[in-house]
Protein backbone atom coordinates (compact mmCIF):
# COMPACT_ATOMS: atom_id res chain seq x y z
CA UNK A 1 0.00 0.00 0.00
CA UNK A 2 2.17 3.28 -1.09
CA UNK A 3 -0.25 6.62 0.80
CA UNK A 4 -1.09 9.38 -1.61
CA UNK A 5 -0.22 12.25 0.72
CA UNK A 6 3.47 11.66 -0.77
CA UNK A 7 4.73 15.22 -0.75
CA UNK A 8 3.21 15.80 2.67
CA UNK A 9 5.33 13.31 3.70
CA UNK A 10 8.52 13.90 1.92
CA UNK A 11 8.64 17.18 3.50
CA UNK A 12 9.16 15.87 7.16
CA UNK A 13 12.63 15.48 8.13
CA UNK A 14 14.47 12.54 9.48
CA UNK A 15 16.30 12.23 12.91
CA UNK A 16 20.27 11.30 11.85
CA UNK A 17 23.34 11.18 9.78
CA UNK A 18 22.80 10.00 5.99
CA UNK A 19 25.47 6.97 4.40
CA UNK A 20 25.50 7.20 1.09
CA UNK A 21 26.46 4.42 -1.22
CA UNK A 22 27.84 4.38 -5.00
CA UNK A 23 26.26 6.30 -7.53
CA UNK A 24 25.28 3.72 -10.46
CA UNK A 25 24.99 4.86 -14.03
CA UNK A 26 21.72 5.48 -15.23
CA UNK A 27 21.88 3.67 -18.79
CA UNK A 28 20.46 0.77 -17.08
CA UNK A 29 18.74 0.60 -13.60
CA UNK A 30 21.14 1.95 -10.58
CA UNK A 31 22.71 -0.20 -8.43
CA UNK A 32 24.07 0.49 -5.10
CA UNK A 33 25.27 -2.21 -1.90
CA UNK A 34 23.89 -1.90 0.96
CA UNK A 35 25.16 -3.95 3.91
CA UNK A 36 25.96 -7.28 1.93
CA UNK A 37 23.39 -6.71 -0.81
CA UNK A 38 23.48 -5.14 -4.46
CA UNK A 39 20.12 -3.29 -4.68
CA UNK A 40 18.72 -2.00 -7.78
CA UNK A 41 16.20 1.03 -8.46
CA UNK A 42 13.20 1.89 -10.61
CA UNK A 43 11.45 4.83 -10.74
CA UNK A 44 7.68 4.77 -10.26
CA UNK A 45 4.58 6.82 -10.27
CA UNK A 46 3.82 6.67 -6.84
CA UNK A 47 -0.19 6.04 -7.14
CA UNK A 48 0.44 3.17 -9.05
CA UNK A 49 3.79 2.09 -8.98
CA UNK A 50 3.95 2.04 -13.06
CA UNK A 51 7.53 2.45 -14.42
CA UNK A 52 8.80 6.35 -15.08
CA UNK A 53 12.00 7.53 -16.62
CA UNK A 54 15.02 8.64 -14.41
CA UNK A 55 15.56 12.45 -14.56
CA UNK A 56 18.76 13.80 -15.47
CA UNK A 57 21.47 13.62 -12.86
CA UNK A 58 22.43 10.87 -10.64
CA UNK A 59 20.70 8.97 -7.60
CA UNK A 60 22.37 7.24 -4.38
CA UNK A 61 20.49 4.69 -2.04
CA UNK A 62 22.37 5.54 1.67
CA UNK A 63 20.54 4.85 5.03
CA UNK A 64 19.79 7.11 7.46
CA UNK A 65 18.85 6.45 11.27
CA UNK A 66 15.40 7.97 11.98
CA UNK A 67 13.82 8.39 15.33
CA UNK A 68 10.43 6.43 15.75
CA UNK A 69 7.34 9.19 16.45
CA UNK A 70 3.60 8.74 17.20
CA UNK A 71 2.61 10.25 13.19
CA UNK A 72 5.27 8.08 11.65
CA UNK A 73 5.05 3.94 10.65
CA UNK A 74 7.41 2.69 8.78
CA UNK A 75 5.18 2.56 5.96
CA UNK A 76 5.28 6.52 5.78
CA UNK A 77 9.03 6.72 6.90
CA UNK A 78 9.89 4.85 3.73
CA UNK A 79 7.80 6.45 1.57
CA UNK A 80 9.28 10.26 2.97
CA UNK A 81 12.61 9.30 2.24
CA UNK A 82 11.98 8.31 -1.32
CA UNK A 83 11.52 4.83 -0.96
CA UNK A 84 8.34 2.41 -2.01
CA UNK A 85 6.99 0.63 1.05
CA UNK A 86 6.93 -2.71 -0.15
CA UNK A 87 8.59 -6.44 0.57
CA UNK A 88 12.07 -5.69 -1.42
CA UNK A 89 12.04 -2.65 0.63
CA UNK A 90 11.34 -4.22 3.94
CA UNK A 91 13.82 -6.76 3.29
CA UNK A 92 16.27 -3.74 3.33
CA UNK A 93 15.01 -2.63 6.10
CA UNK A 94 15.14 -5.77 8.06
CA UNK A 95 18.83 -6.23 6.77
CA UNK A 96 19.85 -3.09 8.17
CA UNK A 97 18.04 -3.77 11.36
CA UNK A 98 19.28 -7.79 12.18
CA UNK A 99 17.80 -7.71 15.81
CA UNK A 100 14.42 -6.51 14.54
CA UNK A 101 11.85 -9.16 13.75
CA UNK A 102 8.66 -7.19 13.21
CA UNK A 103 8.07 -3.35 12.72
CA UNK A 104 4.84 -2.91 14.26
CA UNK A 105 6.66 -3.57 17.75
CA UNK A 106 9.36 -0.44 16.97
CA UNK A 107 8.84 1.97 19.82
CA UNK A 108 8.34 5.35 19.64
CA UNK A 109 11.17 7.36 20.51
CA UNK A 110 13.54 4.31 19.19
CA UNK A 111 16.07 4.68 16.04
CA UNK A 112 15.50 2.33 13.16
CA UNK A 113 18.10 2.59 9.86
CA UNK A 114 16.38 3.35 6.78
CA UNK A 115 17.04 3.33 3.26
CA UNK A 116 17.22 6.69 1.42
CA UNK A 117 17.25 8.01 -1.60
CA UNK A 118 18.86 11.21 -2.35
CA UNK A 119 20.40 12.48 -5.97
CA UNK A 120 19.95 15.11 -8.62
CA UNK A 121 17.61 18.36 -7.86
CA UNK A 122 15.29 16.80 -10.46
CA UNK A 123 15.08 13.14 -8.98
CA UNK A 124 14.43 14.93 -5.65
CA UNK A 125 11.49 17.21 -7.32
CA UNK A 126 9.88 14.10 -9.10
CA UNK A 127 9.96 12.51 -5.13
CA UNK A 128 8.56 15.70 -3.71
CA UNK A 129 5.84 15.85 -6.76
CA UNK A 130 4.37 12.09 -6.42
CA UNK A 131 7.20 9.73 -7.24
CA UNK A 132 9.35 6.90 -5.95
CA UNK A 133 11.99 4.35 -6.37
CA UNK A 134 11.40 0.60 -6.34
CA UNK A 135 14.06 -1.24 -4.61
CA UNK A 136 15.25 -4.86 -5.77
CA UNK A 137 17.17 -6.82 -3.95
CA UNK A 138 20.34 -9.00 -5.16
CA UNK A 139 18.98 -8.53 -9.18
CA UNK A 140 21.49 -11.20 -10.26
CA UNK A 141 20.63 -13.56 -8.08
CA UNK A 142 17.34 -13.33 -8.95
CA UNK A 143 17.66 -13.45 -12.48
CA UNK A 144 19.24 -17.11 -12.22
CA UNK A 145 16.52 -18.06 -9.69
CA UNK A 146 14.24 -17.01 -12.83
CA UNK A 147 15.72 -18.83 -15.46
CA UNK A 148 15.94 -22.03 -13.57
CA UNK A 149 12.44 -21.85 -12.88
CA UNK A 150 10.93 -21.22 -16.26
CA UNK A 151 13.89 -24.39 -17.54
CA UNK A 152 12.25 -26.17 -14.40
CA UNK A 153 8.99 -26.24 -16.31
CA UNK A 154 9.45 -28.20 -19.42
CA UNK A 155 11.94 -30.43 -18.13
CA UNK A 156 9.82 -31.58 -15.23
CA UNK A 157 6.75 -32.34 -17.45
CA UNK A 158 9.63 -34.60 -19.40
CA UNK A 159 10.10 -36.21 -16.32
CA UNK A 160 6.70 -36.48 -15.60
CA UNK A 161 6.31 -38.51 -19.27
CA UNK A 162 9.57 -41.13 -17.99
CA UNK A 163 8.74 -44.87 -18.19
CA UNK A 164 9.14 -47.18 -14.97
CA UNK A 165 12.51 -48.41 -16.28
CA UNK A 166 13.98 -45.52 -16.17
CA UNK A 167 13.52 -45.30 -12.02
CA UNK A 168 15.33 -47.50 -9.45
CA UNK A 169 12.18 -49.76 -8.22
CA UNK A 170 10.10 -47.44 -5.53
CA UNK A 171 11.21 -44.37 -6.65
CA UNK A 172 8.97 -43.51 -9.43
CA UNK A 173 5.97 -42.20 -7.67
CA UNK A 174 7.42 -40.43 -4.73
CA UNK A 175 9.49 -38.31 -7.36
CA UNK A 176 7.10 -37.60 -10.01
CA UNK A 177 5.05 -36.51 -7.32
CA UNK A 178 7.24 -34.31 -5.53
CA UNK A 179 8.85 -32.71 -8.89
CA UNK A 180 5.80 -32.13 -9.93
CA UNK A 181 4.91 -30.24 -6.75
CA UNK A 182 8.38 -28.08 -6.46
CA UNK A 183 7.75 -26.72 -10.61
CA UNK A 184 4.58 -25.34 -9.24
CA UNK A 185 6.11 -24.00 -6.09
CA UNK A 186 9.08 -22.42 -7.83
CA UNK A 187 6.64 -20.84 -10.05
CA UNK A 188 5.02 -19.14 -7.71
CA UNK A 189 7.94 -18.23 -5.97
CA UNK A 190 8.60 -16.35 -9.60
CA UNK A 191 5.17 -14.66 -10.06
CA UNK A 192 5.27 -13.32 -6.39
CA UNK A 193 8.40 -11.62 -7.18
CA UNK A 194 7.10 -9.95 -9.97
CA UNK A 195 4.28 -9.05 -8.94
CA UNK A 196 5.79 -7.76 -5.87
CA UNK A 197 3.74 -9.86 -3.92
CA UNK A 198 6.26 -12.05 -1.97
CA UNK A 199 7.96 -12.01 1.73
CA UNK A 200 10.74 -10.09 2.31
CA UNK A 201 13.51 -12.97 2.20
CA UNK A 202 16.94 -12.08 3.59
CA UNK A 203 20.01 -13.04 1.25
CA UNK A 204 20.83 -16.67 2.58
CA UNK A 205 16.81 -17.76 1.75
CA UNK A 206 17.68 -16.35 -1.70
CA UNK A 207 20.73 -17.96 -2.21
CA UNK A 208 18.99 -21.63 -0.88
CA UNK A 209 16.32 -21.21 -3.75
CA UNK A 210 18.68 -20.17 -6.35
CA UNK A 211 20.78 -22.82 -5.54
CA UNK A 212 18.56 -26.20 -4.86
CA UNK A 213 16.36 -25.04 -8.15
CA UNK A 214 20.03 -25.06 -9.94
CA UNK A 215 20.77 -28.44 -8.29
CA UNK A 216 17.29 -29.75 -9.42
CA UNK A 217 17.52 -28.53 -12.98
CA UNK A 218 20.60 -30.75 -13.14
CA UNK A 219 18.81 -33.46 -11.89
CA UNK A 220 16.67 -33.54 -14.24
CA UNK A 221 18.33 -32.82 -16.99
CA UNK A 222 20.66 -35.79 -16.03
CA UNK A 223 17.30 -38.09 -15.66
CA UNK A 224 15.39 -36.93 -19.00
CA UNK A 225 17.95 -35.68 -21.11
CA UNK A 226 21.38 -37.78 -20.18
CA UNK A 227 19.11 -41.25 -20.13
CA UNK A 228 20.62 -41.69 -16.30
CA UNK A 229 18.18 -43.63 -14.04
CA UNK A 230 16.92 -41.85 -11.21
CA UNK A 231 18.35 -43.77 -8.27
CA UNK A 232 17.91 -43.59 -4.47
CA UNK A 233 20.24 -41.34 -3.77
CA UNK A 234 18.47 -38.75 -5.95
CA UNK A 235 15.64 -39.63 -4.22
CA UNK A 236 17.13 -38.73 -0.96
CA UNK A 237 18.54 -35.49 -2.17
CA UNK A 238 15.33 -34.49 -3.97
CA UNK A 239 13.36 -35.49 -0.50
CA UNK A 240 15.70 -32.78 1.60
CA UNK A 241 15.35 -30.04 -1.35
CA UNK A 242 11.73 -30.63 -1.24
CA UNK A 243 11.60 -30.33 2.56
CA UNK A 244 13.43 -27.58 2.33
CA UNK A 245 11.15 -25.51 -0.35
CA UNK A 246 8.14 -26.56 1.34
CA UNK A 247 8.92 -24.68 4.79
CA UNK A 248 10.06 -21.45 2.65
CA UNK A 249 6.33 -21.79 0.90
CA UNK A 250 4.50 -20.95 4.22
CA UNK A 251 5.46 -17.45 3.96
CA UNK A 252 4.33 -17.18 0.30
CA UNK A 253 0.68 -18.06 1.96
CA UNK A 254 0.66 -15.53 4.54
CA UNK A 255 -1.78 -12.76 3.64
CA UNK A 256 0.07 -9.56 4.17
CA UNK A 257 -2.91 -7.10 3.04
CA UNK A 258 -1.87 -3.80 4.78
CA UNK A 259 -0.21 -5.40 7.48
CA UNK A 260 3.90 -4.80 7.50
CA UNK A 261 5.43 -7.78 6.85
CA UNK A 262 7.48 -9.38 9.30
CA UNK A 263 11.21 -10.42 8.69
CA UNK A 264 12.87 -14.30 8.67
CA UNK A 265 14.02 -14.61 12.32
CA UNK A 266 17.79 -15.15 12.91
CA UNK A 267 19.13 -18.08 15.64
CA UNK A 268 22.26 -17.44 16.89
CA UNK A 269 24.22 -20.66 16.09
CA UNK A 270 27.08 -21.54 18.46
CA UNK A 271 29.69 -24.67 17.16
CA UNK A 272 31.78 -26.12 19.26
CA UNK A 273 34.39 -28.64 18.00
CA UNK A 274 35.27 -31.53 20.09
CA UNK A 275 38.45 -33.87 20.10
CA UNK A 276 41.78 -33.75 21.26
CA UNK A 277 44.38 -31.90 19.58
CA UNK A 278 43.72 -28.43 20.98
CA UNK A 279 45.51 -27.32 18.12
CA UNK A 280 43.91 -28.45 14.75
CA UNK A 281 41.22 -27.64 16.22
CA UNK A 282 42.05 -24.10 16.55
CA UNK A 283 42.92 -23.81 13.10
CA UNK A 284 39.81 -25.09 11.74
CA UNK A 285 36.92 -23.52 10.26
CA UNK A 286 32.89 -24.48 10.43
CA UNK A 287 31.19 -24.51 7.51
CA UNK A 288 27.69 -24.97 5.88
CA UNK A 289 25.37 -25.59 3.33
CA UNK A 290 21.50 -25.90 3.07
CA UNK A 291 20.60 -29.89 3.32
CA UNK A 292 19.11 -29.90 -0.26
CA UNK A 293 22.24 -28.50 -1.46
CA UNK A 294 24.66 -31.06 0.35
CA UNK A 295 25.88 -34.11 -1.13
CA UNK A 296 28.58 -36.57 0.48
CA UNK A 297 31.34 -36.28 -0.02
CA UNK A 298 31.06 -32.29 -0.82
CA UNK A 299 34.05 -32.43 -2.90
CA UNK A 300 33.28 -33.71 -6.48
CA UNK A 301 31.49 -31.82 -7.82
CA UNK A 302 32.28 -29.62 -5.16
CA UNK A 303 29.62 -28.84 -2.74
CA UNK A 304 28.44 -24.30 -2.64
CA UNK A 305 29.28 -23.86 1.19
CA UNK A 306 29.60 -20.81 3.39
CA UNK A 307 31.76 -20.39 6.21
CA UNK A 308 32.10 -19.00 9.75
CA UNK A 309 33.43 -15.63 10.19
CA UNK A 310 36.94 -17.04 12.26
CA UNK A 311 38.38 -20.39 13.12
CA UNK A 312 38.15 -22.15 15.90
CA UNK A 313 35.40 -23.71 18.38
CA UNK A 314 33.08 -21.98 20.09
CA UNK A 315 32.28 -19.39 17.05
CA UNK A 316 28.93 -18.49 15.92
CA UNK A 317 27.51 -16.90 13.00
CA UNK A 318 23.15 -15.34 13.10
CA UNK A 319 21.32 -17.79 10.30
CA UNK A 320 18.45 -17.93 9.23
CA UNK A 321 15.59 -20.88 10.24
CA UNK A 322 16.37 -23.75 8.07
CA UNK A 323 17.89 -27.24 7.89
CA UNK A 324 21.16 -27.06 7.26
CA UNK A 325 24.69 -29.05 6.82
CA UNK A 326 27.66 -27.91 9.42
CA UNK A 327 31.01 -29.47 9.59
CA UNK A 328 34.49 -28.27 10.18
CA UNK A 329 37.62 -28.21 7.91
CA UNK A 330 41.35 -27.02 7.29
CA UNK A 331 40.49 -23.07 6.23
CA UNK A 332 40.11 -23.06 2.83
CA UNK A 333 39.48 -26.66 1.73
CA UNK A 334 35.36 -27.12 2.76
CA UNK A 335 35.68 -30.26 0.09
CA UNK A 336 37.39 -32.57 3.16
CA UNK A 337 35.60 -32.69 6.33
CA UNK A 338 37.70 -32.68 9.36
CA UNK A 339 34.42 -33.90 11.61
CA UNK A 340 31.08 -35.53 10.13
CA UNK A 341 28.64 -33.16 8.59
CA UNK A 342 25.90 -33.00 10.71
CA UNK A 343 21.90 -32.67 10.23
CA UNK A 344 21.48 -28.93 12.24
CA UNK A 345 17.74 -27.91 12.21
CA UNK A 346 17.76 -24.31 12.92
CA UNK A 347 14.26 -23.36 13.94
CA UNK A 348 11.97 -20.30 15.52
CA UNK A 349 9.78 -20.06 18.32
CA UNK A 350 12.04 -21.24 21.14
CA UNK A 351 15.65 -19.50 22.00
CA UNK A 352 17.50 -16.92 20.26
CA UNK A 353 20.74 -19.43 20.24
CA UNK A 354 21.29 -23.38 19.71
CA UNK A 355 24.27 -25.06 20.22
CA UNK A 356 25.82 -27.42 17.75
CA UNK A 357 28.75 -29.86 18.74
CA UNK A 358 31.15 -31.23 15.89
CA UNK A 359 33.39 -34.30 16.77
CA UNK A 360 37.37 -34.27 15.33
CA UNK A 361 37.76 -37.90 14.01
CA UNK A 362 40.78 -39.42 15.84
CA UNK A 363 42.25 -40.45 12.68
CA UNK A 364 42.05 -36.67 10.79
CA UNK A 365 43.34 -34.78 14.24
CA UNK A 366 46.76 -36.71 13.97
Amino acid sequence: MVVKTVSALLRSAAVGLVCTSSIAALDSPPRAKVGERIVAMDLVKADDLSPAPWPPGGVTLGTVLTRVTEDANVYTLLIRDGIAPDAEAFAVLYDLNPELRDSKTLKIGSNVSLPRVSGSPELLQKVRSGYLVLLSVDPDIRSELNRSVDEMQGTAQSFADLPADRFEPGTMESAKNKIAVLAKWYAQIKKSYLRRTGPPIRRATLLEIRDEAAILNSLLRQTVIGNRQFTSTDQEQLAAIYQDVQSEMVKYGEVLANEAPKAEALIKVIVTIRGGDTKLIDALRVYYTFNGVFRDPPSNPPVTSYSFKELGSGRSELLPVKNYKVWAARDGDPGHPLTPPLLVSVAAGGSDSIGVDLSLARADSK
